[in-house]
């Protein structure tokens, strides 16, 4: 645990899209006017401005990890200015890890080879499936041979290269998902994150959910059976990779490293208190420009409150709880209380070592019924 939990992480937030798709949570405005790029990055660099003076920031950066949003649909002269905007504002000299998120469509040559030129490291590409059929039902702005075409392109340029991958979709078939993780793994990803398709209140189908929606449990269990089998190891709920290919950004959310996050709907986490910015770039524009608070919600995580939360991220990863960290961080009351909850779990979800505690590949599957547990 204090291997992911050490130093400190940088998060930003871009967030425009060509369009909005129907299961999308993010927060994200269609890019109806470049002018907004250029009104969006004079907001951010007040933002980074304001943080340089913390003394927080003046520790080295350990990962950055700049999503969306679409980034990808930023120009290389926009992208010149956001580097200088953070190589400005804090000290990136230590960067273990820089992820920028891509989407086939928007992701070319010129900024592959800006961003290898930079500190990126790693590309994160949202394909979401190979399959004609899943796209058109999803609304993605994209088509199956854009997605190869993009995840090739990055590997070819050096990066490492993890494909999002959706499954459950309406009509979907175990056929299909295979296919789709057989695609990205022929193409020589070193890391696919597999997420389920879930109705989210705010977003279109939330509100108006489509048909045949399957349950998302046989398609599951097939990811960790067949990426597994092909040497792609799980190592979070929702993430498979090669030895040496974890996205170090994410294992920092999962262990609670402090993380500075920025921009329009971006989450922190600094000193046990969670925040999240502003989701209107109207509001985060005018309010910076005023010199008034750009936050929506904040929350001090300490005491049972931030045990309960560190075990329930820590299951969340194949490391699982150490109870002596917990104890170190939060008292052995607290930690004891975590483990009472967790008491009547069975053996075969969720195996218990010396001092820790880790689900199993079952206990993944069903995971949001063991979670349950520390936030009931």
């Amino acid at each position: 645990m204090r291997k992911f939990s050490e130093g400190i992480s940088l998060y930003l937030h871009v967030p425009f899209c060509i369009r909005k798709c129907p299961y999308c949570a993010f927060y994200s405005v269609p890019m109806s006017n470049r002018e907004l790029v250029g009104v969006y990055l004079d907001a951010v660099e007040l933002e980074a401005s304001k943080w340089s003076n913390w003394r927080t920031c003046k520790r080295p950066i350990r990962t950055l990890y700049i999503g969306g949003g679409t980034p990808s649909l930023l120009s290389v002269g926009e992208w010149e200015r956001l580097k200088n905007i953070l190589e400005r504002n804090f000290n990136l000299d230590f960067l273990e890890e820089a992820t920028v998120e891509a989407n086939p469509g928007s992701l070319n040559e010129d900024l592959l080879t800006f961003w290898k030129e930079w500190r990126i490291t790693r590309v994160s590409i949202g394909c979401q499936s190979f399959d004609k059929q899943d796209l058109l039902i999803l609304g993605r702005p994209h088509g199956a041979l854009e997605g190869m075409k993009s995840l090739e392109l990055a590997l070819v340029k050096g990066f490492h290269v993890s494909c999002d991958l959706l499954f459950g979709l309406p009509g979907q078939t175990i056929r299909r998902w295979h296919a789709n993780l057989e695609t990205a793994l022929r193409l020589g990803v070193h890391h696919v994150s597999c997420y389920q398709l879930t109705l989210e209140e705010g977003t279109q189908w939330g509100k108006s959910p489509p048909q045949s929606i399957p349950s998302g449990y046989p398609f599951y269990r097939w990811a960790q059976y067949y990426l597994e089998k092909k040497g792609l190891y799980q190592y979070e709920i929702a993430s498979f990779a090669l030895r040496g290919f974890e996205c170090s950004h994410n294992l920092g959310y999962w262990y609670r490293r402090d993380c500075i996050g920025i921009g329009p709907g971006a989450w922190g986490f600094i000193r046990g208190r969670r925040y999240k910015n502003v989701s209107s770039l109207k509001d985060y524009v005018s309010r910076l420009k005023e010199g008034r608070s750009i936050k929506e919600w904040s929350e001090r995580l300490i005491g049972l409150h931030g045990a309960l939360e560190a075990a329930m991220l820590g299951l969340r990863t194949r490391w699982g709880i150490d109870e002596i960290d917990l104890i170190e961080e939060f008292g052995k009351e607290k930690a004891q209380e975590v483990l009472l909850r967790l008491e009547d779990v069975p053996e075969h979800l969720l195996k218990k070592k010396p001092h820790k505690l880790v689900l199993t590949r079952r206990g993944m599957r069903v995971g949001n019924a063991i979670w349950e547990k520390l936030v009931s």
